[in-house]
Parts: C-alpha cells; sequence; structure tokens
C-alpha cells in the first residue's frame, strides 16, 4: 500500500526504509495491544477493522466469518461498515479462493479479474483488494479483507504485513471465542449467584468444557496431516503432533523440551538458524515479516528432504511461542523443476508457436516461436483472446468459440487456415488446438500449437500451376498437330506431284520450310511440358559417341548450308563410348548445333570438337555468332529464358526451350552442361559432357527396316474425324501407288473394315464415341494380321507405351512427315 514514507530520491532510501520499519513495528505494536485488549468478540472484531483501516490508510477493512459455505461480514469499518451481516457465497469469490489456497491474494482492478463476485466488489466500492486467511489450527476461520477505491493499490509487501497479521490474531479470535463463551456463562451465573451449588455446577460445566475444547485442539493437532510444531522463545520444542512424529521420525516424548534446530535442522544449518532466532526475538523482525520459508530439512534417518515452513507467532497463557507449520515440498519442487524445463523447452521452440489458453480463450502463456510467428510480444499477447489471431471472416461465424467448444468436447481439433499476423499481413497456419486433462472436473484449459505453412502452400500451388501448365501445353499440342497434320499431307503430296514452275516450287519450299518449324516449335512446347514434370524416359544403350555426332551434324546440315556456314568436326580419332539414348542425344547435339547456326552470321564458321577429359566425353560447340553477356551466362538454360526480348533481333526465333532441354537431357544420362562467352559479338562455346562407359561387346548388327515390295499395291483404310486430315492422307497414299479409303468416326471405321478388310489402318486415337483405342479393340477380336497404326498428336514415351500395350503396330505423330509413312507401308508390303 503507498504511505508518505516511500523514497524519491537515492539520498532518501536509506532514511525512507528505517521509516518504513519504524512504522510497521509501530503498527504491529498497535496490534500486539489489541490482542491483550481483553474485548468481547465482537468488539475485538470492530477494533481490528477499524484499527487495520486506520494504520493502513485505505477505503474499508472487513472481517469475513467463515459459516459453512458462506461468508458473513463479521466486521467492517469505513465504507463497508453498512454492509455488516451480509452473507456471501464462498465460491466465486477472491475470498473463497484465499480461503481455499490458505494464502493471501491481489486483485488489482476488479473490474477486469475473473476470480471476484464483482456484485459484491460495486457494493462495498472495492476497485483493488488484498484478502488473507485467519488460520487456526491448519483450518481457516475468517479472512482479512482491504479494500482500496484506487486501482492497483496493493503490493507483495501488504500480502506479507496482512499474513502477519493474520497469524498474531489467530491464536486471539480462537481464545477471545472461549472467553466470550466463558463470559456468557459467567453472565447466567450471575442471575443465581445467591445458589453456590448452582455456580458450582456451573463452574465444573465450564472446567468441563474448557478440557474438552483443550483435548479436541490437542486431537486436532494430533490427526492433522500437516506436520505441526512449537517452540518457545528459547527454541525449545513445546507441542510436537503425529503428523511432525511421522515426517520427521522422532516421537513426541523425545523432543519435548528440547532443541527444536537439533532434530530437524541439517548440522550446517543450525548455527544460522540460531543466529536467526536471537535476531529474531531482538528486534521483532519475524514480526512483521510472517513469511513461508523454504529451507532443507533433517529426518531421524540422516535423510534430508525440502520444506517450507510458515512460522507464527503466538500467544499462549501469557507466553509468547512460535507455531509452525512443515510441509515436505520435495514434489512439489520436481514438478517446479520440471515444469521449467518444460517452460524452457517450449521457449525454445521458434518453429512452432505454442501458447496456453485459460477456460474461455484468453493467453496465459506465450512461447518464442508465437513471438516470432505472429509477431506479438508476450506482454502484448498475454492476457487477450486467442480470437486476436483469426481472420475477420471467422469472427463473424465465431470460428473461435466454435473452435474452443469442439476442442473441449473431442479433446483434439487439428485444421489449417489462414491467420492473422500483428502487422495485418495473413500466414497460412496448421493449427492443434487440445484440451489439457482437469482430474477435478472443473473447466478445462488449451494449449494452441500453430506452426507456418505459407511456404508449403505456396510450393503446392506452384506444382498445382505448374501441373495445369504441362496438361495445358500438351493439350495445345495435340489441339496444334490435328490441322498441321493435313497442311504436312498436302505439302507431302506437292512434293510427290511434280511441276517445273518456278513459282509453284518455291511457294512449296516455303509452306515446307515453314511448316517444318511451326512443327519444331510445338514439339518444344511438348518437351518443356516433359521437362518440367521431370517425364522424360531414357532408353539407353552403349553407344559410340561418333555416331550420335554424325546424326546431329546431318540433322543440323541443311539450316547451316541454307545460311552458307560450314561445319569443322575436331574428333580423337578413337573409340568413345556412353551409356544413352541415341534419339535423346541427338536431339540434344542438334539444339546446339542448331543454335550455333541461328546466332551466328552467314558464311562463319562453326567448330564441333569431340574428346576425352578424364572419366568423360566433351562434346563441345564454337561458334564466332552474337555471344552471350555475362549477366545472361546464369539463365540461358532457364525454361522460356531468352536473352533477348522477342522481336529484338529478326533472325532469332524460338520459345527459349531448347537449351532447357539440353540441360535435362545431359543431366539424365549423369553429365551437364556448360556456357561460355567472351561477352557480347565474341561467339560463345557450349559444352556437353557425359560419363565414358566400357566398349560393348561384339555383335552383329541390327537388320534395317527392309524397303516396300516394288509394285506390291495394299489397301489402306484412314480413320481420322478431321476431314482435311483424313482426306489428306487418303490423297497421299492413292499417290504412294495404293488404294485409300477414308472413314471420319469409330463406328464408320469398323463398318468400312467389315465390310472390305484392308492391309493397313491409319487410325486417329482421339474422336468422339469410338476413340482409337475402341476401334482396334475391336479389329483384333478376328485374329486376322491387320497393320494398324496410331494417328496421333500425343507423342510423348507414356503415349507410345500406352499404344503399343493395346496392339498399335506403329505410332505416327502428327503431321506426320512422308518418310514415317512409308515405313508403315513398308512393313504390311512385308507382312
Amino acid at each position: 500500500m503507498r504511505t508518505q514514507y516511500e523514497a524519491s530520491t537515492p539520498e532518501n532510501k536509506l532514511d525512507a526504509e528505517h521509516t518504513r520499519q519504524a512504522h510497521s513495528q509501530r503498527w504491529f505494536a498497535t496490534f500486539a495491544s489489541l490482542a491483550h485488549s481483553r474485548l468481547p468478540l465482537p468488539a475485538y472484531l470492530q477494533k481490528v477493522t477499524d484499527t487495520l483501516r486506520e494504520v493502513a490508510g485505505v477505503a474499508s477493512a472487513v472481517v469475513e466469518w467463515i459459516e459453512g459455505a458462506e461468508l458473513v461480514y463479521r466486521a467492517a469499518s469505513g465504507a463497508a461498515a453498512a454492509h455488516v451481516g451480509v452473507r456471501l457465497p464462498t465460491a466465486g469469490s477472491l475470498s473463497g479462493l484465499c480461503i481455499t489456497r490458505q494464502q493471501a491474494l491481489i486483485s488489482r482492478n476488479t473490474a477486469t479479474d475473473h476470480r471476484v463476485d464483482r456484485a459484491a466488489c460495486e457494493a462495498v466500492g472495492a476497485v483493488s483488494m488484498v484478502v488473507a486467511p485467519v488460520v487456526y489450527e491448519g483450518r481457516s476461520v475468517a479472512v482479512l479483507k482491504l479494500i482500496s477505491g484506487e486501482v492497483d493499490y496493493f503490493g507483495p509487501s501488504d500480502i506479507s504485513i496482512l499474513d502477519a497479521f493474520c497469524a498474531c490474531i489467530a491464536e486471539t479470535i480462537a481464545r477471545e471465542q472461549i472467553a466470550q463463551e466463558n463470559r456468557e456463562l459467567l453472565k447466567e451465573n450471575a442471575s443465581v449467584a445467591a445458589d453456590l451449588n448452582v455456580e458450582s455446577a456451573l463452574r465444573s460445566e465450564y472446567e468441563k468444557k474448557l478440557a474438552d475444547a483443550m483435548r479436541r485442539r490437542q486431537t486436532v493437532l494430533d490427526n492433522a496431516h500437516v506436520a505441526f510444531v512449537s517452540m518457545d522463545e528459547a527454541g525449545m520444542v513445546v507441542e510436537w503432533n503425529a503428523a511432525a512424529a511421522l515426517l520427521f521420525g522422532w516421537k513426541a516424548q523425545e523432543v519435548a523440551g528440547r532443541e527444536l534446530a537439533s532434530f530437524i535442522v541439517p548440522e550446517r544449518s543450525r548455527d544460522a538458524h540460531r543466529t536467526g532466532l536471537t535476531r529474531y526475538l531482538a528486534t521483532g523482525e519475524a514480526r512483521m515479516i510472517n513469511q513461508r520459508v523454504e529451507l532443507p530439512a533433517l529426518r531421524r534417518d540422516g535423510s534430508e528432504f525440502a520444506a517450507e515452513l510458515t512460522i507464527s507467532e503466538v500467544w499462549y497463557e501469557g507466553q509468547r511461542q512460535f507455531a509452525c507449520f512443515v510441509h515436505d515440498i520435495t514434489d512439489r519442487r520436481v514438478a517446479t523443476e520440471a515444469n521449467e524445463r518444460l517452460r524452457l523447452l517450449i521457449d525454445s521452440v521458434s518453429d512452432y508457436a505454442i501458447c496456453m489458453l485459460d477456460q474461455n480463450g484468453y493467453v496465459r502463456s506465450w512461447n518464442d516461436g508465437a513471438r516470432a510467428i505472429y509477431g506479438f510480444t508476450a506482454a502484448e499477447a498475454i492476457g487477450r483472446h486467442f480470437a486476436l489471431f483469426y481472420t475477420s471472416d471467422e469472427h463473424g461465424r465465431d470460428r473461435p468459440g466454435d473452435d474452443l467448444t469442439l476442442t473441449a468436447k473431442r479433446g483434439r481439433i487439428e485444421h489449417e487456415d489462414w491467420h492473422v499476423r500483428r502487422d495485418g499481413s495473413e500466414f497460412w497456419a496448421h493449427m492443434i488446438l487440445s484440451a489439457l486433462p482437469n482430474d477435478s472436473g472443473g473447466e478445462r484449459s488449451f494449449v494452441k500449437i500453430t506452426r507456418d505453412m505459407t511456404a508449403r502452400r505456396r510450393l503446392e500451388e506452384l506444382e498445382a500451376s505448374s501441373r495445369r501448365m504441362n496438361e495445358f501445353l500438351a493439350l495445345l499440342g495435340h489441339e496444334l498437330r490435328n490441322p498441321l497434320a493435313p497442311i504436312r499431307n498436302a505439302v507431302s503430296i506437292l512434293k510427290l506431284k511434280a511441276s517445273d514452275d518456278a513459282e509453284v516450287i518455291r511457294s512449296r519450299q516455303i509452306v515446307d520450310r515453314q511448316l517444318a518449324h511451326l512443327t519444331h516449335l510445338v514439339d518444344d512446347l511438348l518437351e518443356a511440358g516433359r521437362v518440367s514434370s521431370g517425364k522424360i524416359r531414357l532408353s539407353t544403350d552403349v553407344l559410340d559417341i561418333a555416331d550420335v555426332v554424325h546424326l546431329s551434324v546431318e540433322a543440323s546440315q541443311p539450316l547451316i548450308d541454307q545460311r552458307g556456314q560450314r561445319i569443322v568436326l575436331q574428333e580423337s580419332g578413337q573409340p568413345l563410348y556412353v551409356n544413352g539414348d541415341s534419339t535423346r542425344l541427338v536431339q540434344a547435339l542438334n539444339n546446339l548445333l542448331n543454335n550455333a547456326s541461328k546466332f551466328s552470321p552467314p558464311a562463319s564458321t562453326i567448330t564441333l570438337e569431340v574428346g576425352p577429359r578424364g572419366g568423360s566425353v566433351m562434346v563441345r560447340v564454337v561458334d564466332q555468332g552474337r555471344g552471350i553477356s555475362a549477366d545472361a551466362l546464369g539463365t540461358v538454360f532457364d525454361l522460356f529464358v531468352q536473352e533477348h526480348a522477342p522481336g529484338a533481333h529478326p533472325d532469332e526465333g524460338g520459345l527459349g526451350i531448347g537449351l532447357t532441354l539440353v540441360r535435362a537431357i545431359a543431366e539424365l544420362h549423369g553429365g551437364h552442361v556448360e556456357a561460355k562467352s567472351g561477352g557480347a559479338g565474341k561467339g560463345s562455346a557450349f559444352s556437353l559432357w557425359l560419363p565414358l562407359a566400357e566398349a560393348p561387346a561384339s555383335g552383329a548388327p541390327a537388320d534395317a527396316l527392309p524397303a516396300a515390295l516394288a509394285g506390291r499395291q495394299l489397301d489402306v483404310l484412314v480413320v481420322d474425324d478431321n476431314r482435311d486430315s483424313a482426306d489428306s492422307m487418303t490423297l497421299l497414299v492413292d499417290m504412294l501407288g495404293h488404294r485409300a479409303r477414308a472413314a471420319y468416326d469409330g463406328a464408320e471405321a469398323l463398318d468400312a473394315f467389315e465390310a472390305q478388310r484392308p492391309q493397313v489402318v491409319l487410325l486417329d486415337l482421339s474422336m468422339p464415341g469410338l476413340t482409337g483405342f475402341d476401334v482396334i479393340r475391336r479389329m483384333r477380336d478376328d485374329g486376322k494380321r491387320v497393320i494398324v497404326a496410331a494417328m496421333t498428336g500425343l507423342g510423348s514415351d507414356e503415349d507410345r507405351a500406352r499404344t503399343r500395350a493395346a496392339g498399335f503396330d506403329a505410332h505416327l505423330v502428327k503431321p506426320v512427315d512422308l518418310p514415317e509413312l512409308e515405313r508403315v507401308l513398308a512393313l504390311a508390303a512385308h507382312a
């Protein structure tokens, strides 16, 4: 409580301390004289509240008497005096809580303190208060209450002073109760004072009651579960109950009249104990610090344990004694240490926000992880409702309240949703809310564990976006191949149809080149999808790298010749073998050669170096072209990345996919690719590194596909729902010297197949109604051999495996090149 003795400057602190001690000594001297006043109990209690209010300088002082489950205002001073006699339930009040815990409690602001009876507080004007139990023989008999009209008026020192006073008056209250009974008996005796026999009988009855009371007191002490000992001013044992004998191992008769310290204090601490007792008696220090002291205690067998002593000064038959309640707090200390370790562990967790909630959802603890994730400090979060972390939409439908109710019912809930940080930003949170067990059956508290899953959610969204992009690219590639098919068929027809008109020939060549370029772009789109989804598959064998190089040069030669460029091949002259997929390696090297040609000036030279480097084969393509800036070197292999903006250079085309595909193929072979350049205008060099492999065992070469027999005419059925594609393919087959028929859906194809069995069926896969897979299943039912080729815009390894498993003899990717068509017809010619 606040007094005029508070020091405001460093120079006044020492004087203020002496002043406070003198004030406290005068206070307790007042209470000591009050204890000897021999007033009747009602007057004594009223005197206690008047004196306590005057000395403490507060608005009100109250003595609440405990009667069963109720508290009665037995005495009161100040503003509360008008409420003497009022009865309040013990449950739901701060006084009831202090009785249960047998310890003093402070309410700093009754308006926000859930422990208090707010209606009762408002009635007596209690804005803040401190309450303490008056404990007699281990049992709470009353509560002392100090009331202030100011917020946060009381502090820890008030608890110590009030505890001390409760201990001082406990014995007096008990004695005054007995004395009151005695006075009532004397009053009764006064009416029959002349009758000596009656007086004698009454006196005998009083003495009997007194003896019974003493026996009851002794019985209570002997049967109490808390060790109780008392000593006189010399430190000698006066009382020693059965619980003390059980705790320390000494019987009462063994310690009575002997020094208490020699039995319960370890030898190393006895001198300090005796010194403290001497100081206690000389200065009255303990009278103003009725404290609970933790210290090591000694058993008879020499073992030590952690003990808590509550020491009170009492007066009995005119003599000062010191009553001590001793508790073995070993389990409590172990639990406290365990709780501290758990607290330190929880505080050290930085990836999870862990907080405790009371039964109403208010935050009671806050770890470092919570501060890192939510942005609130412990001081900002503790005491606030956990709805603080929910979005405004969830507030509207009371999601926090529903979560608490559901958790209390189920014991645990877990979900992911958006949560809110201190700065208002939102993050994707994985939250576990668990109800803590409550053996007493009361309302349950909760623990909330939250993890920031924003990064995972963004990754999932990115993966989903990538998956959708791949699906889109596959669909786009398929849809683009369908219109390309009849165009390719028409170009092939123009090639077969001889013409001497230079303009016709030039136009056919333009269409052929642009169609090849468009087909290449569609292939690149599909390859991009396979690269990003990891669906590129290899069919490996032991290869001579020279074969790969020659096939790549052969594929790139038309583009190089068109630009008037030349290739210089520098080989080591020794066979170099790698484990790889010939088609994919040719594709990778062909991309590097085409890039070198595209970005180099006409009539320039492209150098292709091949040779061993340690345990690897190096294939390097060096050009004299535009070069690559230092900033762009790190990103040239990224998907859809080009050094210059689209259209910046008319001779630069493509989608920025080729080099990404080269890197993917190299890494699938256990190698890598690197790019170097001296800068703009200084050319560039791309090196493909592949692990060397052992030379293959010698064997017979594989047979080449035989050419078609001259003069063998085949009956061919072309099935495609795209009429232009079907009609143009039919015309192309006719021009190759065979008979061709067209069908425009699956049902028509089966009818045509039954009417006249063909030797070859060119079958589209994606048709409405009956698909190509449905059609081939029915064509194969009769067991007769027919060459059936899938004709589709889908060309991945998975698509080829699916058609092979369905029984197709070949897989033609739209637009179908003339050599591929002739190869399928050759299969039928030799069947």
